[in-house]
């Protein structure tokens, strides 16, 4: 039965700040989340406490524990057996097995010293079978991730490395069995990428620039939030949206949180110490994750544009609002793609004519600046 809206029936989320990218997004995610659980007329706003929080509107049942125990079983997904677990983990091994011979063999060739055709010759003799059996083991690991993941977007793989062509088969897969009330995981693809930007000299596709986990640490965008599903329950929501965090979960983080900028010069000790590993807030991230849904990817003139996302003299940067009254998921994904808030220094005036609170802003950095082993972080939020 379906409740009518009803300001009376609200729940604060008092574990979220809104001005942390990290919360912004957890708090969208957990509005997808609620209205996945049933609450079809739950709407969004914020209030000025000791920073913004979140507050759920039009909810049948406004009490903190039962909406954690729902959300659990909403962020659960479909349920994966055993043995499907199984195939998808020995196919993947196969598969990375298969990868490393590749990069192993290209590198031995690369020693020999070759001319080049002569290197050619040997790549097209030596490395090609190897590439074709590697390619080979990735479709047969992708056939067992689609048994073996709790949400359909994640049979992608365990990065938003696809290609192309498979992109559209997926995006036509999930096109053909959404509909406007059902539509997370289409949604969430088209929050990853367009089959229409590609990486520099590759077939994939360029990814969002909210993926700052590629692989680094051994850590994969996508495994990371199917290991993170595995790890959830009623508690861990519940303290997630309702308890100050306490970063007590060890690993598996999307690293939106600026707290995870740790370099050894913001730090007393070294960050890499058994006693000092980088923490975080698991059903945050999780729920963040979800949260990507409200801003797709569209190809542009300067490649890949993604709703929030700008480029300015300070560098890439996203852009997020706060908003006073109750708002839809649909009133959601206008407000966030308003000309306004990607302009590098936004009229104050006009933000408070559109219905904004405030405004936040974070920069995308790089750490180190140079070098291949690096990591992405938000750096601290500013009010613009």
């Amino acid at each position: 039965m379906t409740v009518p809206f009803s300001r009376s029936r609200s729940l604060e989320l008092t574990g979220i700040d809104g001005s942390s990218p990290l919360g912004f997004l957890a708090a969208l995610g957990t509005l997808v989340a609620t209205r996945a659980a049933g609450e079809a007329e739950v709407r969004l706003r914020w209030t000025r406490a000791r920073t913004w929080l979140p507050i759920l509107e039009g909810l049948s049942t406004p009490e903190p524990t039962t909406l954690s125990e729902r959300l659990a079983e909403a962020l659960r997904g479909t349920n994966v057996l055993p043995e499907a677990q199984q195939k998808r983990a020995e196919a993947e091994k196969a598969f990375k097995d298969a990868r490393t011979v590749v990069t192993k063999k290209r590198n031995e060739i690369k020693k020999q010293g070759l001319k080049r055709d002569e290197r050619k010759a040997t790549i097209e003799a030596q490395v090609r079978p190897l590439e074709q059996d590697r390619d080979q083991k990735r479709e047969e690991w992708l056939r067992a991730l689609r048994d073996a993941v709790p949400r359909a977007e994640l049979s992608l793989g365990a990065r938003i490395d696809c290609s192309d062509e498979e992109y559209r088969d997926h995006a036509s897969a999930f096109r053909d069995e959404s509909d406007h009330a059902s539509r997370e995981s289409l949604d969430l693809l088209c929050a990853f990428g367009s089959d229409a930007c590609r990486m520099k000299n590759s077939e994939r596709i360029e990814p969002t620039p909210f993926c700052f986990i590629k692989g680094g640490g051994h850590q994969d965008f996508l495994d990371t939030v199917r290991q993170l599903i595995c790890v959830v329950n009623a508690e861990r929501v519940r303290q997630a949206l309702f308890e100050p965090w306490n970063f007590r979960d060890l690993g598996l983080s999307m690293r939106w949180d600026p707290i995870e900028d740790r370099r050894y010069a913001l730090m007393d000790r070294d960050p890499t110490a058994s006693d000092n590993k980088s923490r975080t807030v698991w059903m945050a991230n999780l729920l963040a994750y979800l949260g990507l849904s409200f801003f797709p990817c569209t190809p542009g003139h300067r490649g890949l544009g993604t709703t929030g996302w700008t480029t300015h003299d300070e560098g890439h940067v996203f852009t997020w609002p706060i908003w006073e009254w109750p708002a839809t998921p649909d009133t959601i994904r206008s407000l966030l793609q308003l000309q306004e808030l990607t302009e590098a220094r936004p009229d104050s005036a006009i933000l408070r004519y559109r219905g904004f609170a405030a405004v936040f802003r974070a920069r995308r950095i790089r750490v180190p600046p140079t070098g291949r082993n690096y990591k992405l972080n938000f750096s601290p939020s500013r009010a613009l």
